[in-house]
């Protein structure tokens, strides 16, 4: 009784806590001052991969003129809701860049996020308190996410990546130099875990599909972009293959949908360490540096000017 006792009350005051921190604040004022300021005409979306490797500022051309709204914790269904107020408060956009990972079915948005964006209750986690389970072990996924933007919040890091529209816009990437935090595992191990790809729904992914059925009913143009990781982590999501298949099967099921792929060894040189700010055997996730953001978004840049839209 004691156990239960004390796991109710723990996620009863970690949720109040994000309940009370991360609402009722004025981002669409912000958002909305800036997007009628601005004559965007596409819009780019997706995780913290997408923060540091697509750059409004290193794609702008006669005829891409783009709005990023892309960080660390948004998932799909963050981004489905963040479509949904942008359409509220601005044009639909003609074409959308929207980064795809290869573990895009595992995460969860961010409840500070999703706090901002006031959309009701749905963008929220809930508990249910009658449920049999120990509900800090249940929700372990969403609670130490909650846990790590409520210490953010609190005491953020220095030199830290801000939720801020105007950086966000003229953001090119950070110098590995920079980033202590980061690390490069180059050293190949002779027993690494490698990660299955995870199937959808799995944990926000119906909010994939509505969003792709929405971007399908406002005939935007959608292009799914794969950013290059480093080859540690491109071996250990070792179903590449089964990726690939599936947003093949996505483009045929939505006619709106072009996929531009760069995670290949022979299109992008995955094994230079110096392009990636982290990633390596046995670590799922990598981000591109500044100088391998740079040699990308020429890369993409080139290719989005050859696309009819």
């Amino acid at each position: 009784m004691s156990v239960i006792l004390f796991d109710r009350l723990s996620s009863f005051l970690i949720f109040e806590c994000n309940h009370i921190l991360f609402s009722d604040n004025n981002f669409e004022v912000k958002i909305t001052d800036h997007l009628q300021k601005n004559n965007y005409n596409s819009l780019i979306m997706g995780s913290s991969r997408t923060y540091e490797g697509i750059h409004p500022a290193l794609l702008e051309s006669e005829k891409l003129h783009p709005f990023k709204w892309g960080f660390a914790g948004f998932g799909p269904k963050y981004n489905y809701y963040f479509y949904k107020l942008y359409k509220k408060v601005n044009k639909k956009p003609k074409t959308i860049i929207l980064g795809v990972d290869y573990f895009v079915y595992t995460l969860f948005s961010s409840p500070s996020a999703l706090g901002e964006l006031n959309t009701g209750p749905d963008t929220g986690f809930t508990l249910n308190y009658l449920d049999p389970s120990i509900l800090l072990l249940k929700n372990k996924k969403k609670i130490d996410i909650i846990l790590k933007d409520i210490v953010g919040s609190l005491n953020p890091a220095k030199n830290a990546p801000k939720r801020d529209i105007e950086e966000i816009q003229s953001y090119t990437g950070s110098h590995k130099s920079g980033m202590k935090n980061y690390k490069v595992y180059t050293e190949r191990t002779r027993r690494f875990k490698g990660s299955a790809f995870t199937k959808p729904p799995g944990s926000e992914g119906e909010y994939f599909f509505k969003m792709l059925d929405e971007f399908r009913e406002d005939n935007v143009n959608l292009i799914l972009v794969v950013i290059p990781e480093y080859i540690g982590t491109f071996r250990t999501n070792k179903f590449q293959r089964i990726f690939r298949m599936h947003l093949k099967r996505l483009k045929k099921k939505y006619e709106n949908i072009r996929i531009l792929n760069y995670n290949y060894i022979k299109k992008f040189n995955l094994g230079d360490a110096s392009l990636f700010l982290d990633g390596g055997y046995g670590y799922t996730n990598s981000h591109l540096s500044k100088k391998g953001a740079e040699i990308f978004n020429k890369m993409l840049k080139k290719d989005l000017e050859k696309i009819e839209y």
